[in-house]
């Protein structure tokens, strides 16, 4: 079965609540005690007089500035899918399926998956395509222009990169590959309405092993052939014989070939 969006890795882990340290203890569980113990505490408890309750410390104002070591992870340095989860937040949109958050990685130029360093960060002053160049680096700011960051904006010249950007970030660490389910997941997200074999490439997709991997040259060519090479079950423009696309692209041809035999 096809998953569904959300299981892509564009599906962000929900931001960790911001919490006090005393507001976790407090989530810990506890020690029994015993019962003299209990009894010695309780008549303590009696005689002391009662603590007025702290007041709360102030969370993060929504709306503020884009502070690098907000969303940054301490331990590693970085804006890990962590903090850009965090960032949707602030933002109000859903990471699950707002490809304009990839959009704004690509615009920082991202160079590893899954995050941004600090000096990729600093691009929101830099860059003339992000809604915060030239103005205040706030959430706010970013919030009001999110819109001009959609990839359908994007002509075909610019969103051929774009697209490997969204293979490139998604990756896991080293590896090279998308596995299967999260391509299926990820895919009809990254290429919106500019292929007219999505569904049938999903399915076809959904076909191979659960181990199957989806290298970068099978992830751009989907494109490639999508913007080149008409419905199904003509496929104007396709050409077997002279063909140089990737043998997965082949198979799916004919598996469209003889689904619509079949039917």
């Amino acid at each position: 079965s096809t998953p569904s969006p959300s299981q892509a890795l564009l599906a962000l882990p929900k931001p960790v609540s911001r919490q006090r340290p005393s507001q976790q203890a407090a989530m810990a569980p506890k020690k029994r005690k015993s019962a003299a113990k209990t009894k010695t505490a309780t008549k303590k408890k009696a005689a002391s007089p009662k603590q007025p309750k702290k007041a709360a410390s102030p969370k993060k104002k929504k709306g503020g500035a884009l502070d690098f070591d907000v969303y940054a992870d301490a331990d590693e340095g970085v804006v890990t899918f962590e903090g850009l989860a965090q960032l949707a937040d602030d933002l109000g949109i859903d990471p699950s399926s707002d490809t304009k958050l990839l959009a704004m990685c690509w615009r920082l130029g991202a160079e590893k998956p899954g995050c941004l360093s600090k000096e990729e960060w600093a691009r929101f002053a830099e860059n003339r395509h992000l809604p915060t160049y030239g103005k205040a680096q706030t959430v706010s700011v970013l919030k009001a222009g999110w819109n001009s960051l959609d990839p359908n904006f994007l002509d075909n010249s610019e969103f051929k990169p774009f697209f490997r950007f969204c293979f490139e970030f998604n990756r896991e660490g080293t590896k090279r590959f998308l596995e299967r389910d999260t391509a299926l997941a990820l895919l009809p997200l990254c290429v919106e309405d500019r292929s007219r074999h999505t569904q049938l490439f999903l399915e076809f997709l959904g076909t191979k092993p659960e181990d199957f991997k989806l290298n970068r040259d099978q992830w751009c060519s989907f494109l490639d052939f999508s913007l080149a090479v008409g419905e199904a079950p003509e496929f104007s423009g396709w050409d077997a014989e002279e063909s140089s696309w990737p043998i997965l692209l082949d198979e799916f041809v004919e598996f469209c070939q003889a689904k619509l035999k079949e039917s």
